[in-house]
C-alpha cells in the first residue's frame, strides 16, 4: 500500500511537472509578428530606435526573426528607459512583476502613452486608452502585451 502511494504521489509530481513546462513553453510560443513589422528591414527598425540602448534594438531584430515573447518583452526596460524623465533613476535590467510602473519605475502617464505611441507605429500594436485600465504592476503590463500579440 505504501509503495502504491509513493507511485501515485511520483506520477502526480511529473504530470504536474510536465504540465509546468508545457505552460512555460505555451507562453513562450512564438506569435506571429505583424506584416508591417516583418517587412520592415533591419535598417529600418533601427532608425525606428534611433536612441534606444543597443540591447534594446537587437532585441527587436530578434523578435522580428523569431515572434518569440520573450525576444519582444526583453525590449522593454530599454523602451522604458527610453521614455523616463532624465531626472528619473534608470530602470533594472531585469524587471520583476511586482514593480509599480509609477511608482517604482517612474512612468507617469505622459510616458506611457508615448510608449503606447511607439508600440503602435514600429510594432502595429494599437493600445487605446481604456485598454490599460487596471494595468498597474509589470506584470500587469506583461500579461497585457501577451494578450495583445495574441489577439491582433
Amino acid at each position: 500500500m505504501h509503495n502504491e502511494r509513493v507511485l501515485i504521489s511520483t506520477s502526480c509530481a511529473i504530470d504536474f511537472l510536465n504540465y509546468g513546462q508545457r505552460a512555460v513553453r505555451a507562453f513562450n510560443q512564438a506569435m506571429p509578428v505583424s506584416t508591417e513589422f516583418a517587412a520592415k528591414s533591419p535598417a529600418q527598425i533601427e532608425e525606428a530606435l534611433v536612441g534606444f540602448e543597443p540591447s534594446c534594438v537587437a532585441a527587436a531584430l530578434r523578435y522580428r526573426e523569431s515572434g518569440e515573447f520573450e525576444d519582444f518583452w526583453t525590449m522593454l526596460p530599454g523602451i522604458i528607459a527610453f521614455h523616463l524623465p532624465r531626472s528619473a533613476a534608470r530602470p533594472p535590467a531585469v524587471l520583476e512583476d511586482e514593480m509599480r510602473l509609477n511608482e517604482d519605475l517612474g512612468l507617469d502617464s505622459l510616458a506611457l502613452t508615448e510608449m503606447a505611441f511607439l508600440l503602435d507605429e514600429v510594432f502595429q500594436l494599437s493600445i487605446e486608452t481604456r485598454d490599460v485600465v487596471g494595468v498597474a504592476t509589470v506584470g500587469d503590463l506583461k500579461a497585457f502585451l501577451k494578450r495583445k500579440l495574441e489577439t491582433r
